[in-house]
C-alpha cells in the first residue's frame, strides 16, 4: 500500500496543497483532473523527481525512498520523457542496470516482454525513430520487464491508434488479474471506467473525492461532473450565440 499523507509544495503560481489519498494493494486507480490539475506534479513527488516541502509518502509504513522500496514501483511515462536517441534495447537494458536486475535476468526477461509486445524487429531502432504507438509498446517493455508490484501510467493511451488502445488495455485488465497495483491518468474517461476499482479527483492541487469505485455502477464522468464542474453553465450560452447570427436567423426562416 502507498500513502501520501497531507503532501504540500508550493511552486509559486502553483501549490499541492495537503493532498492525501492512498493507493491500496490490488487496486486500479483512476487519478482523473483537468490540466494543470496537479496529476504530474503529485507523481513527480511520489517518485522523489521533486522535494516537498511538507508531508510523507509511505510504503507499507515506511517512507517510500528508504530500503529499496522505490524499486517496487514502475513509472510508465509520457513518450516524450524517454532518452530518444538509444536504442530500445539500451533503454531497456539501462532501465534494468538502475534497478539492479543482473545481465542474466535482463536478457531472459526482455526476450520474453519484446515476444509478448512484437517488438522482436524493432530492439536496435532508437526510440525517437518509433511511430507513436510502437513508442508507447516500447516503454510498456521497460515497465514490464521488471516485473514491478506497482505501476504509475501517465496517459499510456495518447496519441496511438485503435488496435494500440486495445492491446493496452488488455494489458492493463491482464496486469489487474494478477494482482499489480495500478495508479493511471488519462482523459479518456471511457478507457478508465472499464478498468478502475478506485476514483481519485484533484483539482486545483487538491484532492476533491477519493472513494472505492464499481465501474459496472457507478459513471466516472457523472461522479467527475458532479464534483468538478463549475456552478455556472456557460454552455447554455450557445443558444444564445446561435440565435442571433446569421446562420441562426436562416435556420429559423428570418
Amino acid at each position: 500500500m502507498i500513502e501520501l499523507k497531507k503532501v504540500s509544495r508550493d511552486l509559486g503560481g502553483f501549490s499541492l496543497n495537503q493532498v492525501s489519498f492512498t493507493i491500496k494493494k490490488g487496486a486500479v486507480v483512476a487519478f482523473v483532473g483537468d490540466n494543470g490539475a496537479g496529476k504530474t506534479t503529485t507523481i513527480k513527488a511520489m517518485f522523489g523527481e521533486l522535494r516537498i516541502d511538507k508531508g510523507e509518502i509511505l510504503m507499507d509504513g515506511e517512507s517510500l525512498f528508504k530500503n529499496e522500496n522505490l524499486q517496487r514501483v514502475a513509472f510508465f511515462p509520457d513518450s516524450n520523457n524517454v532518452p530518444m536517441d538509444m536504442t530500445l534495447k539500451d533503454y531497456v537494458n539501462y532501465i534494468c542496470a538502475v534497478n539492479g536486475m543482473t545481465k542474466k535476468q535482463t536478457k531472459e526477461r526482455s526476450h520474453a516482454v519484446y515476444k509478448m509486445l512484437g517488438l522482436e524487429q524493432y530492439v536496435h531502432k532508437k526510440m525517437g525513430n518509433l511511430s507513436a504507438g510502437w513508442k508507447k509498446r516500447a516503454i510498456m517493455s521497460s515497465v514490464l520487464v521488471r516485473s514491478p508490484e506497482f505501476i504509475v501510467f501517465d496517459e499510456p493511451t495518447a496519441n496511438v491508434d485503435v488496435e494500440a488502445k486495445i492491446s493496452f488495455m488488455n494489458i492493463l485488465h491482464e496486469l489487474s488479474n494478477i494482482g499489480v497495483t495500478i495508479l493511471i491518468t488519462s482523459h479518456i474517461l471511457e478507457e478508465l471506467q472499464e478498468v478502475a476499482n478506485y476514483l481519485i479527483l484533484i483539482k486545483n492541487g487538491e484532492i476533491v473525492y477519493e472513494k472505492d469505485f464499481d465501474n459496472k455502477t457507478e459513471s466516472i464522468a457523472e461522479i467527475y461532473k458532479k464534483t468538478m464542474a463549475e456552478k455556472t453553465d456557460n454552455i447554455k450560452l450557445l443558444k444564445n450565440i446561435y440565435e442571433k447570427n446569421e446562420f441562426g436567423g436562416r435556420r429559423n426562416g428570418k
